[in-house]
């Protein structure tokens, strides 16, 4: 591939010389022949041309004409087969092969949906090797095209952010600064942005060395409760059983023998089944709510009322037995903050219930990048067992019980009390 734009390249800045060029031009028809999707609209666009470099009469305006023409076809068709074989993994670029590529779509002077699409698929080839730049490139080519995505059937328009109050600069998690990040992965975020053009069209996760959490380097954080939540958005006097309410049973006779009041407090009501059971099992129960919509059906449907607000954002003076967190931390801006929060509203004997995605499961030691953590639009940061561990011992709290989730693969739920003087 990169033997073709180089000979293309060549021929474009210099002037036509029959002796030393004429065998390279012919070799670039047959190889451009050979992939052309309309063989014959090429063969005819391009008699006029080869007909003057056969009786030696070509000059070098003509000859400059058909090189971009060609060179159109031929670029497209690159960007097409650089996108399938990263997509596919039937052939991996490296770092300087992609960068050599991608300066040839940029000193290419191809129309710009070419040459965006072309840096677009070079970046698709340096997801995991070279991440920050994958990031840089998608940015390139969707600033280029904003339209780019409709090449791929999705109605994303990208929208270049007027100031860098998206950006996350520093750990959320313990404050380090950039000679202590890393670049992780960069996932190609617009096969799920779809229409949610509030998010970047490539997701860049980066790794904290201090305290080995992840988080995302640019987030639409002032949006968030726009961007979360509207799992329950439907009509109708009945909610979705998302899960087997049976997964509930075994947890709730743990909380049960664990905490013994009847004070429970649920952030982040989901689809609403586990405010059930917890209704079911005989507690009082509170909720707080970011989306409005999830909010107001639970509330109507299960009789109770939800507080419709961030979690940061509600005040009581009431503390509760159970605390219950369920696939919140891995949304939310200021994670410490809100493990600090729950851990005030919590009674001296309560326990907190946290389920969220554990980077160094089984699974995610399984699937590597294939894993759907990588890949979930609403997603800001990521913990593993370990690092939350230690979070939590630094705010005097402990785990007293870890388990696989039933619920989502790749997740981890624990049951976490404030540590004993």
């Amino acid at each position: 591939m990169l033997h073709i734009f180089k000979k293309l390249h060549e021929l474009q800045q210099s002037s036509y010389d029959p002796g030393r060029d004429r065998t390279k031009l012919l070799e670039l028809y047959d190889e451009i022949l050979n992939i052309a999707n309309d063989r014959d609209a090429f063969l005819q666009a391009s008699h006029a041309t080869m007909q003057s470099l056969t009786c030696n009469a070509l000059s070098d305006k003509e000859e400059k004409q058909w090189l971009c023409y060609a060179g159109s076809i031929y670029a497209s068709y690159a960007a097409v087969k650089l996108y399938e074989s990263a997509t596919n993994k039937t052939v991996r670029y490296s770092p300087e092969e992609t960068e050599q590529l991608a300066a040839c779509y940029l000193d290419g002077a191809y129309a710009k949906e070419v040459t965006s699409a072309g840096l677009y698929a070079c970046a698709q080839h340096l997801s995991e090797n070279a991440p920050m730049r994958c990031y840089e490139l998608t940015e390139q080519a969707f600033t280029l095209n904003p339209k780019l995505a409709d090449v791929l059937g999705i109605p994303y328009c990208y929208t270049k952010p007027a100031s860098e109050d998206d950006l996350t600069k520093t750990c959320p998690f313990c404050g380090s600064g950039k000679e202590r990040l890393t670049p992780h992965y960069c996932s190609p975020q617009i096969m799920k942005a779809g229409k949610k053009h509030a998010f970047p069209p490539a997701k860049l996760w980066i790794k904290c060395n201090e305290c080995e959490n992840y988080f995302t380097y640019r987030f639409p954080k002032s949006r968030t409760s726009l961007i979360n939540g509207h799992y329950t958005k439907k009509d109708g006097d009945a909610l979705e059983n998302k899960f087997s309410l049976s997964h509930y049973g075994a947890l709730f006779d743990q909380f049960r023998k664990l905490a013994s009041g009847n004070d429970y407090l649920e952030i982040g009501v989901g689809t609403g089944e586990m405010l059930a059971v917890a209704q079911e099992y005989g507690y009082q129960v509170d909720a707080v709510e970011i989306c409005r919509e999830d909010c107001e059906r639970i509330s109507s449907i299960l009789n109770i009322d939800i507080s419709w607000c961030d979690v940061l954002d509600y005040e009581t003076d009431k503390q509760y037995d159970v605390i219950v967190m369920g696939d919140v931390l891995e949304h939310v801006i200021h994670p410490v903050r809100l493990l600090e929060k729950a851990k005030h509203m919590l009674k001296q004997e309560g326990i907190l219930w946290i389920s969220t995605p554990n980077y160094n499961s089984a699974y995610a030691r399984m699937q590597k990048f294939s894993h759907c953590m990588w890949h979930e639009l609403n997603h800001y940061t990521y913990v593993s067992y370990e690092s939350l561990k230690r979070l939590l011992e630094t705010m005097q709290m402990e785990v007293v019980h870890y388990a696989i989730s039933s619920r989502y693969i790749g997740s981890m739920e624990l049951i976490i009390r404030r540590r004993k003087a």
